[in-house]
Formats: C-alpha cells, structure tokens, sequence
C-alpha cells in the first residue's frame, strides 16, 4: 500500500484521491467488475456529526400554499368579512360596529385572517358614534325640558 503525500496515511490503491485530506494521489482507479468491499471504520478520524434542524414552526393561519404543476403558488390569506362589515357600520355612524368589531377580533386571533386594522378602526367608529348619539340624546333632552 502507498501513502498519501500530503498527509502520509495509508492509501488503497483504488482511491484516486485521498479521504483524510483530499489530495489527489496521482494513480488511477482500477476498474473492476466486484462490487468494492464496504470500508469499515477510519482510523484516526473524528467522527462526523449530522445535525439535521426541524423545519421552522409555522405561525397560526399562513399563508396556504397550492401546489401547482411545477412550481409552488402561495395563496394570501383572506380578510375577515365581519371586519369589513363592522367598518361599513362605522362609517354609517352605528355603534353596533364597536360589537362586530370585537367579534371580528376574536374570529381573526383564532383563524389568523387578516383585517385586525379594519377591526380596530371600525370599534373606534362605533363607540365614537355612540357617543355621539348619547350627547344628542342628552341634548334633546335638555332642551325640550
């Protein structure tokens, strides 16, 4: 058997390149027709270590992907129609909006779809116009008294 000339391990005079260290040992393989004997352990060498991560976690309500022919199409999510809902009501001036609101939140923490800002917007509308008809209210009736 040859050694290696860069790092003097022992070669098998099959290699064409050395498996310490890489160096081409300038002989070429012989072919043969048996199937080549399973290498055991290597000497002198650490052990390699395979550290294989898991995928990262999705967070709640992705975005879903559809698999197409040959390449892959994501999908947006879609947005809350209680959310839209609760925004018309608010620009109608209906504080039942601030109700569709919150619920529209609920529904959007639990599924992940969008419009948390329409949901927002439309509960500030909505206890902005009820507090507009309670200061009309009160100011019927002051001065009908």
């Amino acid at each position: 058997m040859s050694a290696c000339a860069n790092c003097a391990r022992e070669l098998r005079p099959d290699w064409k390149f050395c498996i310490y260290c890489g160096t081409p040992t300038g002989v070429a393989p012989r072919r043969t027709d048996a199937v080549p004997e399973p290498v055991a352990q290597i000497p002198d060498a650490a052990p390699a270590t395979l550290s294989i991560a898991p995928p990262p976690a999705a967070p709640p309500g992705p975005a879903i992907s559809v698999r197409t022919r040959s390449r892959e199409r994501v999908r947006p999510r879609r947005v809350n129609p209680l959310a839209v809902v609760a925004l018309v009501l608010g620009c109608l001036v209906s504080p039942v909006a601030a109700l569709f609101g919150h619920i529209a939140l609920m529904q959007i923490a639990a599924s992940g779809e969008r419009g948390r800002l329409l949901a927002i917007i439309a509960i500030a509308l909505g206890y902005a116009s009820l507090v507009l008809i309670v200061g009309l209210g009160i100011v019927y009736l002051v001065r009908s008294a």
